[in-house]
């Protein structure tokens, strides 16, 4: 028995040529092999660097849209901004305009004013000659007017009066 397993055995072999040819194919078919695991390798290599450039791009898209919105409202402050400064350059102008009328008025009251004294101390100053000059022809035609202090007394004359008792006191 064991002769004819042995001879099974060596019918099932292959023989040497045979096995030489089947081992350089399968050198060839390993060959090919590694060349598709290579290609398959860098399929996925590039797949795998074509995500990373997808992810990289994504991010610097939104990164790049962040930045634009930081921008619009960093541009919206400043308009803002300028829109709050001119309205208090017009609000500075308009109290500097509002000062200015307010100094022109003050200054036109304050020359009304002076005229005004100007007008009472001359009125003042007329009043008074008008008085001393009263004085001299009153005191020739009708009784003698004397200032003491606050007092105005009144003395007739002996000629129209007759009489040095009648004296009249005035305040």
């Amino acid at each position: 028995m064991e002769g004819t397993s042995a001879a099974a055995n060596s019918s099932s072999l292959p023989p040497p040529s045979r096995r030489l040819s089947q081992i350089r194919r399968r050198k060839k078919k390993t060959r090919d092999e590694m060349f598709a695991e290579i290609m398959e390798s860098t399929r996925s290599d590039r797949a795998h660097l074509n995500e990373w450039k997808d992810t990289v791009s994504k991010y610097r898209k939104e990164a790049s849209e962040r930045e634009d919105r930081r921008d619009q409202r960093e541009d919206m402050r400043d308009q803002r901004e300028d829109r709050r400064d001119q309205r208090e350059e017009r609000r500075d102008a308009r109290d500097e305009r509002w000062r200015q009328e307010d100094q022109r008025r003050q200054d036109a009251t304050l020359g009304l004013l002076r005229e005004q004294t100007d007008m009472l101390r001359r009125l003042v100053e007329l009043q008074e000659r008008l008085q001393e000059n009263r004085v001299g022809p009153v005191a020739s035609e009708h009784p003698q007017v004397l200032h003491t202090g606050n007092l105005l007394e009144r003395v007739h004359s002996p000629s129209s009066a007759g009489d040095q008792a009648n004296k009249d006191i005035c305040v």
